[in-house]
């Protein structure tokens, strides 16, 4: 199992447009796809950075998540994203352990 971490910055007063954005289209296709688990929504609990966002998806492998990745639907659906962002990074990592919720 591996997890994508995605940290956005929204624009400057698109924090609720993106998270938005987030959850219809990109969320609701995501867990569409085969090899998707989960994915957890991160924001400040105070609210003092509201426009700095994290996802973390849980895919089965790597290979599932590229080949996501590589359909069209993504582009789709990740466009608004891109739009609403200041800046985007990501990283792919390894889950080695996990707990329960």
């Amino acid at each position: 199992m591996i997890t994508l971490h995605v940290y956005l910055i929204a624009k400057t007063n698109k924090s609720d447009d993106m998270l938005n954005a987030i959850v219809d289209p990109w969320i609701n296709a995501m867990e569409q796809q085969p090899g998707f688990i989960q994915a957890t929504l991160l924001t400040d609990p105070q609210g003092n950075t509201p426009e700095q966002i994290e996802v973390i998806s849980y895919w089965e492998s790597e290979e599932l998540r590229l080949e996501w990745v590589a359909r069209p639907i993504h582009d789709e659906v990740f466009a608004p994203i891109i739009e609403l962002s200041e800046s985007i990074s990501s990283t792919v990592k390894n889950v080695n352990h996990t707990w329960k919720l």
